[in-house]
This record gives structure tokens, sequence and C-alpha cells, in this order.
């Protein structure tokens, strides 16, 4: 779906994001858009196309973000005919090489991170969005869902002023993008602190093996959460070496941009940092529930390898008397089986008192 995010003069306060979706338009006027989209050779002002309809807005100087969300083709050619720009392929976004994440094309700059989101599921998933950045506008594509994007989208509903320039949407949505970032390493975080809690509580079944695969899922989550914001510090550095060209605005403007740029590299760094400790804490929760599940196994085997011991001196002498040879003094005599029995409890006895006085029982 593409969605066209707008500023245009308003009464009440100059401002108002108007967004069109040419998936919603019917068969006939989407095909009249995209037939005029393919004419288009430059980044100017389009004409109404005749029966292109009223539920399609034009791509002029008022449209600051477009955003394609699981694009169709036809949705990818009516963008690279109206705006004289390649859009990356699904395959070019999940480049890991810096040279197909972050360049220079047409007169465009892209610039790919890894967006992490649940995605309904019950752990987190990552993929690839591309900010596309052509002085005037900025072009989002993505084939992931984050919740950062519908946050975005209803913050311009209510503050249309936010997307009033390419830099500026480019600048707040990456801000979004980081805040909630943030909100998911805070929430990683606080499941590992609720796990050292578990694995440390002083009753004995702690299900260990459970924590165990626990602490795995969310050493799977925070390594996606780092490459994450490794992603995002390779994008704030290389936008940071943008020209005066290629960005909109005046002096002013491009130095807030800049500095907007600089903290928000900062904050990725910061999350970084505290992503790297979480990571070590993991490491050392599992490394200290191995150590109590090993405890608890040779405390296991101590108990059977005591009562063996304890045990090992009855049976012998229940197995000697136990011997049918003819000639046997003892069995002949009228206290033996006492005495027998006696001999058997206190061989028993005698090594359990040894062992606890030894402490180890």
């Amino acid at each position: 779906m593409l969605k066209i995010y707008s500023r245009a003069q308003d009464s009440e306060d100059g401002h108002t994001a108007i967004i069109r979706s040419i998936g919603d338009m019917p068969h006939e006027d989407r095909r009249a858009a995209i037939e005029h989209g393919r004419e288009v050779e430059e980044m100017i002002a389009l004409e109404p196309q005749q029966g292109a309809g009223s539920a399609w807005c034009d791509i002029d100087n008022a449209m600051t973000w477009l955003d394609l969300h699981n694009p169709t083709r036809d949705e990818e050619l009516f963008v690279e005919g109206a705006l004289g720009v390649g859009i990356p392929t699904r395959e070019d976004m999940s480049e890991i090489e810096i040279s197909s994440r972050l360049y220079t094309e047409d007169g465009a700059v892209f610039m790919t991170a890894q967006v992490v989101f649940f995605g309904g599921q019950p752990h987190l998933q990552s993929g690839p969005v591309t900010f596309a950045l052509l002085r005037e506008r900025l072009v989002t594509i993505r084939y992931i869902d984050p919740q950062s994007f519908s946050i975005f989208s209803d913050k311009i509903s209510r503050s249309p002023a936010l997307c009033e320039s390419a830099a500026l949407t480019l600048t707040n949505l990456l801000d979004v993008l980081i805040d909630r970032t943030a909100d998911l390493v805070e929430k990683v975080s606080a499941g590992v602190d609720d796990i050292s809690t578990q694995i440390f509580a002083t009753k004995a079944n702690r299900g260990l093996d459970k924590l165990l695969r626990q602490m795995g899922r969310h050493q799977n989550d925070i390594a996606k959460l780092r490459d994450s914001l490794l992603s995002f510090q390779r994008l704030f550095t290389y936008a940071l070496t943008l020209s005066d060209d290629q960005v909109s605005g005046d002096a002013a403007e491009l130095e807030v941009f800049r500095a907007r740029l600089r903290s928000l590299h900062e904050d990725a760094q910061s999350l970084t940092d505290h992503a790297g400790y979480v990571t070590g804490n993991i490491t050392y929760l599992q490394e200290a529930a191995m150590g109590l599940i090993n405890i608890e196994q040779n405390s296991i085997i101590k108990i059977v390898s005591v009562a063996s011991a304890a045990f090992l001196p009855p049976t012998l002498i229940a197995s000697i008397y136990g011997m049918n040879f003819e000639h046997m003094p003892e069995l002949h005599v009228a206290v033996a089986y006492p005495l027998a029995i006696g001999a058997m409890v206190l061989s028993a006895v005698l090594p359990m008192v040894w062992f606890k006085y030894k402490g180890w029982l």
C-alpha cells in the first residue's frame, strides 16, 4: 500500500496532513495514476490526469512523505515514474553490506536500517526499512509493519506540523523508532530482572530448565535489538555527512536537522551500551543457572552415595549369614538372630554419624 502524507493550508492552524492510498482507488483510477507516473521523468508537480479520479492525490511539492508498505509492482512503478528514482527491491534491502544500505543514487539518499517489532509474535522480529530522502520529500519502503509507523501516523493526524518538510519528517520518524526501540530494550531488561529474581529464590524447585529457555529467547531478542541499534547508528552517521544540497531547508533548519541526528545517535549509543549490559547479565544468569543445576544434581548424587555407603555394611552382614553352609556355628546360638540384626543396624548408623560429623550430610 502506498500512503502519501501532505502538508496543505488549513484555515485554523495553517497545516493539514492529507493521506491518500493508491490501494483504496478503483482499478481504472489506479491504472490511470500509474500510467501518469510512468510518463514523469523529473520531480515535478503532476497535473491531474483525466480519469484519475478524486481519490488520488497527485505528487507535488506539498507531499513530504510517501510510505510504501508491502508495495505492489504497480505502486512501485508509479513512485519510480513520478519521482524519477529507482525503488530498492526487497532483496536489495536485505543486503548486509554497508554500501548496499547507505548510498546516494540519482540525487536521492537511500538509508536502510533494521527495525525490531513484535508483529503478533510472542518474541521480537526484525526487518529492513529503507528511508529515501529526495531533498523535498521522504519515501519509506518497508515489508514489515512496526507499531512505530502507526504511532507516528497518529501523531501526524494530531500535529500535522511534524511532516512540515522531508528532513523534519525523517528526524521525527526516527525519533519515534528510537523511542520504541528503547521501550523494547526496557521490556527485555525487565524480563531478565524477573528471571534473576526467580533463579536466586530460596525455594528448592525453581524450574531452572524453563528459565534457561526463557533466557535463550531473551538473548535472541536483545541480539536483534543490538543489531537494530547498530544499523541506526550507521544511518545517523551517514545522514550527518549529507551536504546542504541533499537536504531541504535553510541554514537554521539544517542545523536543527543535524543537531537532532546527533542527539538520536547519542540515544542509540546509550541504548546499545544498555543492551550490552543486558547481554552480559543474561550470560551471567545462564552460567548461574547451570551452576545451580549442577549443585542440585551433585546433591542428589551425594544422597544416593551416602545411602549406598550406609547400607553396604548391613548388606555384607546379611550376605554372610545368608550363605547356606552346613557348618556355621553362629546359627545354633540362641541370641544369634538379634545379634545379627543389631550388628546390621549398628553398621548402618555408625557411617551416618560419621558423615554427619564430617559435614557431608
